[in-house]
């Protein structure tokens, strides 16, 4: 190769190293997103009435005895929607004093030829039992039928559920409303109470909802809703054989009382 031809070799490979590198030479500008932060939602349940600061205590009733509403007021002070139950857990039933009616009245028999004999099961013939937190369809309060709307009803079990789009108490039940209303808008009525025999597989009064959860539903951020909350005693005291009713001597829930305690949960929804 002579001179010429190496240098025009050399000149060559010179520019295109040059032009090489002008393949990263362009205009930049850089911007930068800062303070960027991920929060986590709260759920948060705030509850205040009866039973939060002080407990219910109800005492002395007798057959024909009715409570007043209890209300208590549930408000989702989180940040995101949760789903609000109300859960029945009952912690005592107890004899309390057994006086000698009370006694007498256990060993009493009800019922048909095959029916239990006696009252006197530690969870059978027990003041929670006995205790309404309802009414029957043929009591409810004649004012308020125009504006009860019935979601379920089984006249078998003895239980309604039913809606009602003015503030008028229905008789005697428990359930969701707003917090301004002194009943409930959302009705859950048992009234079926009394003891049953172990095969009919049922049980009745404010037992039946031990363990029992009702969910209102949605509770937004910021919303609230009340519970109600009440129960009665029938004045003459009745208990199911598998087959029907039939009376009891109301002496059997003497002295007797039963301690409840109502779990209200927000879950996220």
């Amino acid at each position: 190769m002579d001179k010429k031809a190496l240098v025009a070799f050399l000149i060559i490979g010179l520019v295109a190293t040059m032009a090489g590198a002008g393949i990263y030479a362009y205009f930049s500008d850089t911007e930068t997103s800062s303070g960027n932060t991920f929060t986590a939602a709260t759920l948060d349940l705030n509850a205040g009435g009866p039973g939060f600061s002080t407990p219910i205590t109800l005492s002395n009733m007798k057959p024909g005895d009715e409570s007043p509403y209890y209300k208590w007021v549930l408000k989702n002070a989180g940040s995101i929607p949760g789903r609000l139950s109300a859960t029945f857990v009952i912690v005592i039933d107890d004899e309390g004093v057994n006086t000698e009616p009370e006694a007498a009245a256990e060993l009493e028999p009800y019922g048909y030829q095959g029916a239990r004999a006696t009252l006197g099961h530690p969870t059978r013939g027990e003041l929670s039992e006995f205790l309404k937190p309802g009414v029957h369809p043929d009591e409810i309060n004649p004012k308020a039928l125009p504006y009860l709307t019935f979601i379920e009803r089984d006249d078998q079990k003895g239980y309604w559920i039913a809606i009602v789009s003015e503030e008028i108490d229905t008789g005697g039940s428990c359930g969701w409303g707003p917090k301004g209303w002194s009943v409930p808008s959302i009705v859950i009525s048992q009234w079926a109470v009394g003891p049953s025999p172990a095969y009919a597989g049922w049980n009745f009064g404010l037992y039946s909802w031990n363990g029992k959860t009702f969910t209102y539903g949605t509770l937004g951020p910021g919303e609230e809703i009340a519970f109600f909350f009440k129960v009665k005693l029938d004045e003459d005291l009745k208990a199911w054989d598998g087959c029907s009713w039939h009376d009891v001597n109301d002496n059997v829930i003497q002295g007797d009382s039963v301690t409840v305690n109502i779990i209200f949960t927000l879950e996220q929804a």
